[in-house]
């Protein structure tokens, strides 16, 4: 099967497209027309001799038996020929037999057999007076029917075979007008293009398949133009960069001899090793000989297993696993072992493989930080002692705030003193705030106590140092300030909000204060994928109360992590100031607007933002009171104005109107 495959295969391989087309075309309109018209006339054959045959052969038996019962009964063989010659008039009976009951043939008619076509016979009794006295015989034949379908079938025939010329002769001029000839024209294009030749357009003003691909060739033709021309510029760059890599190994010979030069002028100490093997030394510095106090003659050629410069191999082997992975390290301390009977020093060593020729080497350099250890260290047992403090400090104020609370829960079920209790609530919950960031910051500190005890271990930078000193003063000066905070708020919470505009008024820049306050709020933002930006510009100035400005925008903010962002990520809340200008007589205003990008607040809500124990989210972290503070903060202490304007799905907007001047 697969030898006559592989030949119909290769014939069609061998055709041009105009023929394999005009072939496909004839094999697709002639072959379905001649099953269709085959299966319909083979159907019709079959219903012609049935209808035009078998059924009239059946019935011309009953007729003429009828008729021969009396000639038998009678043996009237002139009557009964007479009725037999009579029924040789059908051109379809071939033969005509009368046979008495005892098997005998009684007349017969005969008639040459065509030869064609098919002889049926039916076999019917003779009856007379309702006895079976014989049965007759009748046979005709299919030949007149089976001729008049073969005429038939030749006029299908002609009829097909005009069909299928008239088809291929418009779709061979469709195609060839459509197809061929457009592919042609491709065709010698491609030529074209092979031969390098690209300044032809290949494009057909056409919108079909064939233009698509005439344009998709036109394009491909540019874009080797364009290749061609990179390549072009690419041969011109690799011969510059091939100029280039000479004078560029002609400056390595003279930045060789720069290196050695710095080499030796270092004051930092310094080893140049082979990297492989044992890691002998290969050379060491002036810097590195009066560090060490070893001879320069006594360590090259040896390694620091050998020589024993090192106090830990453990170490020494860390180090080069670390050089092997990652090919260089920076600042790892290690222990080193001086000679003159000099006491070990503390090192930070950094070094890295560089590839000189054939050969990988590897530069060490030792930078001497035993003194900087030991001050370090006294910075550790002074931070210890801070840290005692810090911790005492705030068990003092946790104390105070568990008093606090539970003046707020007497206050509150007392019906004559409800607003007293409502101000404890808000100072109580205020509370949390600063102790909060008391903890947070004392934790920090803690933390960064420990991570620098870790550093000491590993080798001490200065960098690292100064940044966990700095650390360490602005943790301190942010604790502080927070004590300082909650300290004034048992103040004010034991004078009874009556001298609450008295013990804190001071100047202060606005820009300052709220990038402070922000700073506070840190931990609580880095938990949240939210964050807060304030755009304020410098030299505003004010004389008020900064500690009750600052529970205003806490307290917002932390309205807007609770509400605004829920079941929200990458929520932005904007704090922004203006001053307006002042009238006569006056300071002037400054307007602060704290806004977010949240859920918003729905209408019926709006009116009871103030109110105090207004909460939607009532014991989900919601008192209702943070609100309640900020009006009460900002109409009295601060003499201003607060209001809320919010849009359903957009966000909300807090606008505090304070004046610059607090009397």
């Amino acid at each position: 099967m697969n030898i006559p495959r592989k030949r119909l295969w290769s014939f069609w391989s061998f055709l041009s497209l105009r023929q394999t087309l005009f072939v496909g075309a004839g094999l697709g309109i002639l072959l379905p027309a001649l099953a269709f018209a085959y299966f319909q006339i083979i159907g019709k054959l079959g219903s012609d001799i049935e209808n035009r045959v078998r059924a009239p052969l059946h019935q011309y038996s009953e007729v003429l038996a009828h008729g021969l019962g009396t000639a038998l009964w009678n043996l009237d063989q002139t009557y009964a020929n007479d009725l037999l010659a009579a029924g040789m008039r059908n051109p379809d009976v071939v033969d005509l037999t009368v046979i008495d009951e005892f098997q005998v043939p009684f007349v017969e008619k005969h008639r040459k057999h065509p030869g064609a076509g098919v002889v049926l016979q039916d076999k019917h009794a003779i009856i007379y007076n309702g006895i079976r006295v014989g049965h007759l015989v009748v046979a005709a034949s299919t030949a007149r029917v089976e001729r008049e379908f073969f005429d038939d079938l030749k006029k299908l025939g002609l009829a097909l075979l005009a069909q299928v010329a008239c088809s291929l002769a418009f779709i061979w001029l469709f195609f060839d007008r459509r197809l061929v000839r457009p592919l042609e024209k491709l065709q010698m294009g491609a030529r074209r293009l092979a031969l390098g030749e690209l300044d032809a357009p290949l494009q057909l003003q056409r919108n079909d398949e064939v233009g698509r691909l005439s344009n998709d060739l036109d394009a491909m033709r540019s874009n080797l133009a364009t290749l061609m021309a990179e390549r072009e510029q690419k041969n011109t760059a690799l011969q510059l960069e091939l100029e280039g890599r000479k004078q560029v190994e002609a400056e390595l010979l003279v930045s060789q001899a720069k290196f050695a030069g710095i080499f030796d002028a270092s004051p930092i100490a310094m080893t140049v090793s082979h990297m492989g093997g044992d890691c002998t030394i290969l050379d060491v510095n002036a810097a590195w000989t009066r560090a060490f106090a070893r001879d320069r003659e006594v360590v090259l050629g040896t390694n620091g297993e050998r020589n024993g410069m090192w106090k830990s191999l453990e170490v020494r082997s860390k180090i080069l696993a670390r050089i092997h992975s990652e090919g260089e390290i920076t600042r790892m301390p290690a222990w080193m072992v001086r000679g003159r009977d000099l006491p070990d020093m503390l090192c930070e060593i950094s070094g890295r493989v560089l590839q000189i020729g054939a050969h990988p080497l590897l530069i060490l350099a030792y930078e001497d930080v035993t003194h900087r250890y030991q001050y370090e260290a006294d910075i550790l047992r002074l931070n210890a002692t801070l840290e005692q403090r810090v911790t005492e400090r705030t068990q003092e104020l946790s104390d105070a705030l568990a008093q606090l609370t539970t003046a707020k829960d007497e206050l509150v079920r007392s019906e004559k003193l409800s607003a007293l209790g409502a101000l404890v609530a808000g100072i109580a919950h205020e509370l949390n705030t600063p102790i909060g960031n008391s903890l947070t910051v004392a934790s920090t500190l803690e933390s960064h106590t420990q991570a620098f005890v870790d550093s000491i271990s590993k080798g001490l930078t200065r960098s690292r140092l100064e940044n966990f000193v700095n650390a360490n003063l602005q943790g301190t000066e942010i604790l502080m300030r927070s004590l300082q905070h909650a300290a004034e708020l048992i103040t004010s919470f034991k004078q009874v909000a009556v001298d609450q505009t008295s013990a804190n008024r001071r100047s202060f820049d606005l820009r300052t204060t709220i990038a402070e306050i922000l700073m506070t709020l840190g931990p609580t933002l880095r938990k949240s994928s939210h964050k807060v930006e304030h755009q304020i510009p410098p030299d505003i100035l004010m004389t008020s109360y900064p500690g009750p400005l600052g529970q205003i925008i806490t307290n917002l903010v932390h309205n807007a992590l609770l509400h605004a962002f829920e079941g929200r990520i990458n929520g932005l809340i904007t704090i922004v100031a203006t001053t307006t200008n002042p009238s006569p007589g006056t300071d002037g205003w400054v307007e602060i607007t704290v806004r977010d990008n949240g859920a918003g607040i729905p209408a019926e809500h709006l009116s009871k933002v103030f109110d105090p124990f207004f909460t939607t989210k009532f014991g989900k972290g919601g008192s209702g009171l943070g609100l309640n503070i900020v009006y009460n903060l900002a109409t009295t202490i601060l003499g201003g104005r607060v209001r809320v304007e919010s849009t359903l799905g957009q966000g909300t907007c807090f606008v505090l109107e304070l004046p610059l001047l607090m009397e």
